[in-house]
């Protein structure tokens, strides 16, 4: 059991984002949005990480 909550789909803006930091944003869902530290999880492995907001 995963301490995460559920990964959200990602907005437009966040996928170019997350293109720009060369992350295939296809993998990726947002799990957690702070004014300065996105927290996403790996669509098949639930594998956390942590990126800089824009």
């Amino acid at each position: 059991m995963s301490s995460t909550k559920n990964g959200k789909r990602l907005t437009v803006a966040e996928r170019e984002h997350l293109q720009a930091l060369k992350i295939n944003s296809e993998n990726w869902l947002m799990s957690k949005k702070q004014s300065n530290i996105w927290t996403l999880v790996h669509r098949n492995t639930n594998q956390a990480k942590q990126v800089l907001a824009p």
